[in-house]
């Protein structure tokens, strides 16, 4: 793996990060969520993606980028929090994975792993487990976050469009 992982450095990259979202899903949620909406994902700009960005600096988050240094391309982003935003299946002394998503043209060459590895590096000393939540039906995702530590507590739900989806609830110390 040729990559670096560090904070996000500025709206610009962030907004990168989230056109890897939207390949991500793209290639991830095929056939698990409608076509229709996968289509009408889009990247964010002006207002909106400066909004996003500012969020995704705040003190109780961990929002880091991997980027390729030939190109300075990013090609993979994770987010990560802790504190009161956190979803209800995270426990009191959880962080919450909120996303790892990876361009589909780099993945199986490390990247995912090096920035779950960073995200847990990062999280203050008070936080005991890494919790988060995957499609159920995301076969791939659930075989990474197990190769990497993680083990099923629980089960959840989330809605998209309206619509619930089932999901598996993964969590492990830190």
């Amino acid at each position: 793996m040729d990559t670096l992982v560090r904070p996000v450095a500025s709206a610009t990259e962030f907004r990168a990060a989230m056109a890897v979202n939207r390949a991500a899903w793209r290639d991830a949620y095929a056939g698990i969520l409608p076509a229709e909406r996968l289509d009408a994902m889009t990247v964010p700009s002006g207002r909106e993606l400066q909004a996003r960005y500012e969020r995704a600096v705040d003190d109780e988050r961990a929002f880091l980028v991997a980027v390729d240094p030939a190109p300075g391309a990013v090609v993979g982003f994770a987010d990560a929090l802790w504190g009161a935003d956190r979803k209800a299946f995270c426990e009191r002394d959880d962080a919450e994975l909120r996303a790892v998503y990876v361009d589909p043209e780099r993945q199986g060459e490390g990247v995912g792993s090096a920035l779950v590895a960073d995200v847990v590096e990062r999280l203050p000393a008070d936080v005991d487990r890494l919790a988060l939540e995957t499609f159920e039906a995301n076969d791939d995702a659930r075989a990474f976050y197990e190769a990497r530590g993680f083990e099923r507590v629980g089960s959840s739900a989330f809605e998209v469009d309206g619509e619930s989806y089932p999901t598996a609830v993964y969590a492990r110390p830190v």
